[in-house]
């Protein structure tokens, strides 16, 4: 393998964990009760401010980091999409997507972008920081 090639795993994992940590968020909250508003609310800002330390952590030492942050905000969301389409299969009557999810979409895959450049910028640093010797 090249050092410029995609690491699918990562991306795959990436997406999966950060869909997986705002879902444990928000389904203890949709079960104590909480306001359909707020849940939204913590959803959508928590789509872009999960994604950047997930996408931080796993782009780190990659080639094309903000690309592969990217790409796991995308894969998060045909995770999320799959799961939509699996539940109206059980829910036929299912009301369409709020736009607002749309824009929750955009953000995992800003989140990831901004998470993949901040491993960017943390490589940077490590690298001009010049090494001492006695």
């Amino acid at each position: 393998m090249t050092k410029s090639a995609l690491r699918w795993g990562r991306i795959a994992l990436g997406g999966f964990l950060a869909e997986l940590i705002l879902i444990v968020v928000v389904i203890p909250m949709r079960a104590a009760g909480s306001g359909e508003t707020f849940i939204t609310a913590v959803a959508v800002a928590g789509s872009f401010l999960v994604f950047v330390p997930v996408a931080r952590w796993l782009a780190r030492g990659l080639s094309r980091p903000v690309l592969h942050g990217a790409l796991m905000g995308a894969a998060a969301t045909a995770i999320y999409i799959a799961l939509g389409a699996v539940a109206s299969l059980f829910i036929p009557n299912a009301p369409p997507t709020p736009f607002i999810y749309y824009v929750a979409h955009a953000l995992k895959i800003a989140g990831g972008a901004t998470g993949g450049w901040l491993a960017s910028r943390h490589v940077t640093a490590a690298a001009a920081t010049p090494v001492r010797t006695a």
